[in-house]
Formats: C-alpha cells, structure tokens, sequence
C-alpha cells in the first residue's frame, strides 16, 4: 500500500486496523496490511495523542522571589531593621533596592493552557508571600495573597484576548522601574478587560474595567461603608510603534467613585501617561509623563507595587504630575549602568526629586561588582504648609554571582553587600529612620546577602 495514498484516507484505515482488532486473534496481521502501513499508522497515532497533550495539558509554573539576611552593624536603624526609605504614599515608600531589604518577597504563578471546540482558553493563578527576613522562621508571620486569578480566552474573539477575574494589572504595555522595584502604572484589582487588540497591523491597544472597594472610608451620616460598594477603574493603555523612532505607549486611568457614597463627597480620579522608549547609542531608556488629577493627584499612576494609594478626600481639583528618565546604558561587554532621574510634585501633597545610579562591572565569568548610590529629596505639606525637607542618600558595594556576569538581567544572583544611609533630622523624624527613643541618629552601616531569581 503506498504511504501518500494514506494522507487523505487515514481515518479509514483506522477504522479498518480497530475492526480488524475486534475479530482477529491479536497474533494475527489483518489481511493488505504490511509493516509499512502499520509503522505509518502509528506515527499517526502518536502524532495526534501529542497535538493533543498540547492543545489540552499545557501548563506552566514561572515566578521571582528575593531572600536574604542583613544586619545593622553601625547608627541607627528604621523600625530596628534595615529598610531605608521616606514615607511616599507607594506601598512601601521610595527607595533604591540594592542592598536595602528587610523582607523575603516571592510570586508564583500557574498557568493551566486548554484548547477547547477551537477556542484556547488559559487560566491563571498567581499567589505571593512576604515576610520579614529578619523574624525566625518558627515565629514570623507570613503574608499569603492571591493576586491573579483569571481566565483569559485568545481566539474567541476576532480581535484580542478576553480575560474576566482577578489581575495583577501593573506591567501590561508599560512595564516597571526596575532600580526602584516601582510600577509606574498600576491598576491591579479584579475585573474584566480584552488585550492585545492589534491595530494599524502593529500597535496594541488593551482595556480593562477593575473594581475597588473597602478604602475605609465611610458615606455620609447613614453610616455605609464604601466597602459595600465596589468603585470602578477604567484603564486603557496603547502602544504605537514609531519604526526609528521608537515606541509611544499611551495609558489613560479614570478612577469613578459609585454613585451610591456620592454623599460623602469623595472625589474621582485619573492619570494621563505618555511614554517614550528608544535605544539612543548606548541609552536603552524610556521617558514618561504622568499628569493625576483629584484622587490621584497625590500619586499619578497609582505607581507602586501593591496599587491603591489613592485619596478619596482629595479636592476634584487637585493635581500632580510626575516626569522621569530611567534605562541601562551599554558602555561595553563588561561595563552596564542602571539609573533613574525622577521629578513629582503636587500643589496639595509634596515634591520629590529622586537620582539613582547602579554601575555593574564584570570582573570573570561568573563573579560581578555591583555598586549604587539613590538620593531622594522628599518635601510633603500640611493644610499647605511646606514641612521640612527629607533628604535620604544610600551609597551600597556588592559583590555578586551569576551563571554570565556580563548580562546585567542574569538571574539567578547570589549577592553580598555592604550599604551606607545618611539621613537629615526631618527625615528621621517624619519617616522614622533613627531607633525609637534616641536622638542624633543620622546614618547606619548595613552589611547582607540577598539571592534573587526569576524563571
């Protein structure tokens, strides 16, 4: 029997080996068939049962997680650990990372894959823990959040993939800061959106609809909790490829407040985002704009790692803006620099002036120099007032490991670590950087190891 007259008639052929199995001793070959045909068939066989596995049992486990120890061995210390930050509004205020952590962080994330009368279905779930790195492991206390938890279906519609439930929706179309760990536009919460809608054949246009509640604020003199009531985030974000001129990406957030607590005079919220990325020479950077108005005036973007930070109480009329710079400059094989210049300010909140820089040197194969210095001047206001300007200034060496040291992203890295704080009066007084109830206290030697991966 010829191979490629098999192409077209296989099914049947299939059905002619199965009868034939039914009603012959299984010692027996059915009548035509050679050892040609049989091999063949079985190469279909396992063919299809593959497909099929892979269409239907498609599932993948990826992540990140940070871990590690440190100890001040000199000055003073912010809640007796050694995170050094001011008290933005982002979660856990600003900061440079490298050689300033006091929490073991991870996010784990599963991926379950179908494909499903031709639709391909994905369901996500993600979960992230933290905990203080400085607690034993019999007595600290963990925090265990799930923070996606989707479904997402590609080729249902004919443009776009449809997802419904929980995400979290902060890299999408923008990605991050990576010195500061800092998602500049962050949206996270449960909803519904479509992304990846292509457009004019290469830019990309994603929408979504979050809903956010339980800000603790209550409506009016009835007594009702906005808790009852879930606020709504617009977000829609657009990447337009410019060819050589690099990539514009666009984000619009309008953040309604529910109709039901309008009595309580809580104010909606929005921010503009215009970004700019291109390779300059060296420079893979990426300039952004953020403008926010009324409930996130005070901090544009929601920017963060956690979202929310917004301010309910805020005059409609409030306004913020925020400008930075960030990227890696390429100087050679050997030689890469991190870095990022940021500007804030608010008529009703703060100013920040923000200066970052982390040079990375190859010193062999496996082994690198790290080295950085952040400077954040934090200015906030009080009924208008200015207070007293924070200044906080982190110079860190580390001495770091990974599988190719002359690629600035290698995960994972094994680091060990020397950093300096200094700090003026206001910002041990107003962000509670010196040891409680000791006075003078301006700056602290840190020493650590910190291990690092994402896969």
């Amino acid at each position: 029997m010829n191979k490629n007259k098999l192409l077209t008639p296989s099914l049947s052929l299939l059905a002619i080996l199965c009868s034939s199995a039914m009603t012959v001793n299984a010692t027996e070959r059915p009548a035509g068939l050679t050892d040609a045909d049989i091999k063949y068939v079985k190469e279909l066989i396992s063919k299809e049962v593959k497909s099929n596995q892979e269409a239907t049992d498609d599932f993948d486990f990826n992540g990140y997680f940070r871990t590690g120890t440190n100890t001040v061995i000199g000055g003073g210390a912010k809640n007796g650990g050694s995170c050094y930050s001011l008290n933005y509004p982002k979660n856990d205020g600003i900061f440079y990372r490298l050689g300033n952590e006091c929490r073991d962080y991870g996010e784990f994330k599963f991926t379950k894959k179908q494909q499903i009368n031709g639709v391909d279905f994905k369901a996500v779930y993600m979960i992230d823990v933290a905990g203080d790195s400085r607690g034993s492991t019999s007595t600290e206390s963990w925090s265990r959040r799930t923070r996606e938890l989707y479904v997402e279906a590609d080729n249902l519609l004919e443009n776009g993939k449809l997802w419904m439930g929980r995400r979290f929706y902060r890299a999408v179309g923008v990605g991050d800061v990576h010195i500061l760990d800092y998602f500049h536009v962050q949206s996270s919460g449960n909803g519904v959106g479509i992304s990846d809608i292509t457009v004019n054949g290469n830019d990309k246009l994603h929408i979504a609809a979050l809903t956010y509640g339980g800000e603790g604020v209550t409506a009016g003199n009835d007594g009702l909790s906005d808790a009852n009531y879930q606020n709504i985030m617009a977000d829609i974000r657009y990447e337009m490829d410019l060819g050589d001129s690099g990539k514009l990406k666009f984000a619009l957030q309008n953040l309604f407040v529910n109709d039901a607590i309008d009595d309580a005079g809580l104010a909606d919220g929005r921010t503009i985002t215009v970004q700019w990325e291109k390779k300059l020479g060296i420079f893979d950077q990426k300039t952004v704009f953020q403008y926010g108005m009324g409930a996130m005036a005070r901090n544009p973007g929601s920017a963060g790692t956690d979202g929310g930070s917004f301010d309910y109480t805020a005059d409609s009329d409030a306004s913020g803006f925020r400008v930075f710079n960030t990227g890696t400059v390429d100087v050679n094989d050997k030689f890469k620099v991190n870095y990022m210049v940021m500007y804030e300010t608010s008529d009703d909140y703060h100013t920040l002036k923000s200066i970052g820089i982390r040079p990375h040197y190859s010193l062999s194969k496996h082994w690198s120099v790290l080295g950085e210095i952040g400077y954040n001047a934090y200015q906030t206001k009080t009924n208008g007032v200015d207070n007293e300007e924070q200044r906080l200034v982190k110079y860190a060496v580390a001495l770091q490991a990974t599988a190719d040291s002359t690629n600035f992203w290698a995960r994972p890295s094994l680091r060990f670590y020397i950093s300096n704080f200094d700090w003026n009066n206001a910002a041990g007084q107003q962000s509670g950087l010196s040891v409680p109830g000791e006075v003078g206290d301006k700056n602290a030697l840190v020493a650590g190891v910190q291990a690092e991966i994402w896969f």
